[in-house]
């Protein structure tokens, strides 16, 4: 039987194209969390802010995945323990990406580039879009999902297949004009995957004078109940995976799902 597992959110502030204050906030926070704690969701973009406008500031701030980001990384879920999760500006050769990470105690490492680029923000212009599905990782016996930002709003692309997992990411830069929107998607998910959903979206004011909501980050139950727990900023839950279990065996409507591919 797979254990209760515990996550904190932290809906960081980016420093605007810092990664070092970035990364430095995160560390504080780490530091100060109980050491019972599993994983930790970072907002998307964490270390630098949603830089989608100037391709040469891109150029800049996107590394690689042996790069100084992911190496940070690494060490604090190592020191403390923890899986961390997030999003970073990353490259692969000539091209860049919105790239999730999901970071284990052991070094194990798992990436999902972003499939659906904000268009109306002009994403698509400076990033390429992944080509693979989102993964499902396997941690301390939950079956775990991490998508980014605006592939929340298509349902097909986040469709609990088979019950394939328990819990999922989603990391934003979600803008505060939007924020009802965000709110009812994350629940939609919740309820129509029978999963659990953790949505941690950043606060502040970014460099493009984009206003974010001060409170909205949330972690949801397989009913689409915000079960989160606000102390200082971050949220924290305990996903009880007997009841879930439970709940899904009773109430089969995943089962009746309609069948369908997607093409990539």
């Amino acid at each position: 039987m797979s254990r209760n597992l515990n996550i904190c959110g932290i809906p960081l502030n980016s420093v605007w194209c810092d990664k070092q204050s970035n990364l430095e906030a995160l560390e504080q926070n780490l530091s100060t969390q109980p050491a019972t704690i599993d994983i930790v969701v970072l907002p998307e973009m964490f270390s630098t802010g949603f830089v989608i406008n100037d391709k040469k500031q891109v150029a800049e701030l996107a590394e690689r995945n042996i790069d100084d980001t992911i190496y940070c990384i690494k060490k604090l879920s190592a020191k403390y323990n923890i899986a961390i999760c997030g999003s970073h500006i990353a490259r692969t050769n000539t091209r860049f990406y919105n790239r999730a990470f999901f970071i284990e105690p052991s070094g194990d490492e798992v990436y999902y580039d972003k499939r659906h680029l904000f268009s109306y923000g002009n994403e698509q212009t400076v990033y390429s879009s992944g080509n693979s599905l989102p993964p499902i990782i396997r941690f301390r016996g939950w079956n775990i999902m991490p998508i980014i930002c605006y592939d929340l709003r298509f349902p097909v692309w986040c469709r609990n297949v088979g019950r394939k997992y328990d819990l999922m990411i989603v990391m934003a830069n979600w803008p505060k004009v939007r924020e009802r929107a965000w709110d009812q998607l994350l629940i939609a998910r919740a309820i129509e995957n029978q999963c659990y959903v953790c949505g941690i979206n950043r606060t502040g004011t970014d460099g493009n004078s984009i206003v974010y909501p001060d409170d909205s980050s949330y972690i949801i139950d397989y009913k689409g109940n915000i079960i989160s727990e606000k102390r200082n900023e971050i949220i924290f839950a305990s996903l009880d995976y007997e009841k879930y279990s439970k709940f899904n065996e009773k109430f089969t409507a995943l089962s009746d799902a309609d069948s369908f591919s997607i093409n990539l």
